[in-house]
């Protein structure tokens, strides 16, 4: 007697899509784009499991692939010179088997 067992079971996702937009909601070509956990005062926590950057693309996105569920702070930046950065940064949770789409308004007043 032979018995075949066939898994249903798929490994979860955890992905991310950040688009960055300046204060004209124009798409934000060249963005650096960070991901990570900050520590209690805000600081980035470099030696912490989650830590990915990547710049965004024409369409001003950027895409993460990450292996577990977590919160995590973003944070965009374009610098178009020596005198003129845009920047922005939020948080987000991830879910399982979600692609979270999240925008984050760049402007000069948020580099402060």
């Amino acid at each position: 007697m032979t018995l075949n067992y066939i898994s249903c079971y798929e490994d979860p996702f955890f992905k991310l899509k950040v688009f960055v937009v300046n204060q004209d909601f124009n798409v934000v070509e060249g963005a650096d784009v960070i991901i990570s956990v900050q520590g209690e005062d805000g600081e980035i926590v470099e030696d912490a499991t989650v830590y990915q950057s990547a710049t965004t693309d024409f369409n001003g996105l950027v895409s993460f692939e990450f292996d577990n569920l977590g919160f995590f702070a973003i944070q965009a930046q374009k610098n178009y010179g020596p005198d003129y950065i845009i920047c922005g940064n939020t948080s987000v949770s991830l879910e399982e088997n979600v692609t979270k789409e999240i925008t984050i308004l760049a402007t000069e007043s948020n580099c402060n």
